[in-house]
């Protein structure tokens, strides 16, 4: 694989003091200005790089997701749904405080953004997919949900007290899904997500 280009440094440097930004002043805080100024560049800069916040918002989303995914095939586990487990939580002294941080400014922002209430939710849908997926659809679609629901709720913890989260969380999760399989293995199969997805009962746009 190539060296990166400069562009691509650049945009990596930009994002990244966005996600700093983000994570020590909130989203009304992380305007082009501070960034700027956190990657001493100029403003025109960031705006030749990126159109504006939300393009810079939707970039650091996919870049979360893509880090998130690396750690994933990056762990020694042979059990899929484990792998995914570790590779969100098991983070021991890389716990990165500021990716978690971005999450929590990523959801709360979510609420108000419509567009980004949009993606999350997309993301949301696919997260529990790949969770039954994982689990040889062992896990129906709650128990899915639980497991996400979990590793979210870790994620919130862990911007506030990151090293209680990063002995607890993974190994409380892997007892849940042991405990999940065990009562699935006696249980009916697995229902497929598009029940879930189309769940009456679930918000699909934000509250105006």
């Amino acid at each position: 694989m190539g060296r990166p280009s400069n562009r691509e440094a650049r945009r990596a440097e930009i994002l990244g003091a966005f996600a700093q930004v983000l994570a020590d002043h909130g989203y009304a805080g992380a305007t082009i200005a501070a960034v700027a100024t956190e990657a001493q560049v100029a403003p025109g800069l960031i705006h030749y790089h990126f159109a504006d916040k939300e393009d810079l918002l939707a970039s650091l989303l996919s870049d979360l997701v893509g880090r998130f995914r690396a750690r994933v095939r990056d762990r020694d586990e042979p059990d899929p749904l484990l792998a995914y487990v570790d590779g969100a939580l098991r983070l021991d002294q890389r716990a990165d405080i500021t990716a978690a941080r971005c999450w929590v400014g990523l959801f709360a922002e979510a609420i108000r953004n419509p567009t980004l209430f949009k993606r999350m939710r997309s993301l949301i849908d696919a997260e529990i997919t790949t969770i039954q997926s994982r689990s040889g659809d062992q896990l129906n679609v709650h128990q899915a949900g639980a497991v996400l629901a979990f590793i979210i709720g870790a994620l919130v913890l862990g911007a506030f007290a990151p090293k209680k989260t990063a002995g607890f969380a993974a190994p409380r999760l892997r007892q849940l899904v042991r405990a999940m399989r065990e009562k699935a293995a006696t249980t009916r199969p697995a229902a497929k997500h598009p029940a879930f997805a189309h769940n009456s009962s679930l918000r699909e746009t934000p509250a105006g």
